[in-house]
């Protein structure tokens, strides 16, 4: 794995592009783990779009992602962040944040650029890879451009001290909980943590949506946007999802997929 991570380090973006269109169609012919997974919920939420083209180039851009984060450890890359004052302005005033995010294009390395390039601390709730190798790879990069973790049981009261003091306290929403609570999603029932909502009826803190996607080989934009809640639980985890199911809308490639979102625990 070492090796490996030393090679895509120094690999040219073009040949990594490459490379990682040819792992979508092997994943996509020859071995389709999850495939139809991705399939079926692609079909569930738009069923115009041909399944093939979209996922192939949701996978190749996923893998491609994590490529040009290895990169930008070593190389900084072209990353832009807009209307990023929403969550900078607070920071600047020792105010926290609850930020709502997703696994749309990079969310790795937009979401692993942000502490550096503007100095503001942020902690984000992850679930590590079942793979223990993929995990602490993973778990290295995150730590290493700045990110706090906190795991997703047991931690509720360490993501608000960190708010307290200033931190962006990040939830991605868009994976199935199955300790949460049934939210409409793309028209369907899908099981979500009601954490952030209860965060922000609790601390009052402002809630921010944050989304990313690609403008080209090397390229990114991540886009903050204002949300308002009302401060109740099940009303308010309903519209973090309709954050989410529009940011999907826009880029339906963009998104991952093979996540079985839907499924009742």
């Amino acid at each position: 794995m070492r090796a490996l991570v030393w090679l895509l380090e120094r690999c040219p973006l073009r040949l990594a592009s490459l490379m990682c269109w040819k792992l979508a169609w092997i994943w996509w012919l020859v071995l389709p783990v999850r495939r139809a997974v991705a399939v079926a919920n692609l079909r569930a939420c738009f069923p115009e779009l041909p399944p093939g083209p979209t996922l192939r180039r949701s996978l190749a851009e996923i893998l491609l992602g994590y490529v040009e984060l290895l990169r930008h450890r070593r190389r900084p890359l072209e990353l832009v962040y807009e209307d990023i004052e929403l969550l900078t302005e607070p920071a600047g005033r020792g105010e926290g944040t609850l930020v709502v995010a997703g696994h749309g294009g990079s969310w790795d390395l937009m979401v692993a650029g942000f502490p550096r390039a503007f100095d503001v601390p942020v902690s984000i709730y992850v679930k590590p890879p079942a793979s223990p190798t993929l995990a602490a790879l993973i778990e290295e990069l995150r730590v290493h451009f700045g990110l706090k973790l906190l795991p997703p049981d047991g931690s509720m009261l360490a993501g608000l001290r960190d708010l307290k003091r200033g931190s962006v306290l990040v939830f991605p929403l868009d994976q199935r909980r199955n300790q949460g609570i049934p939210s409409p999603f793309f028209g369907r029932p899908a099981w979500t943590s009601p954490a952030l909502a209860l965060a922000a009826r609790r601390t009052g803190a402002k809630v921010v949506g944050v989304w990313q996607w690609r403008e080209g080989l090397g390229r990114h934009r991540l886009r903050c946007y204002p949300i308002a809640l009302v401060g109740e639980r099940e009303q308010d985890t309903a519209t973090l999802n309709r954050f989410i199911e529009d940011r999907v809308r826009e880029r339906p490639h963009g998104w991952l997929w093979l996540h079985d979102r839907w499924r009742t625990p």
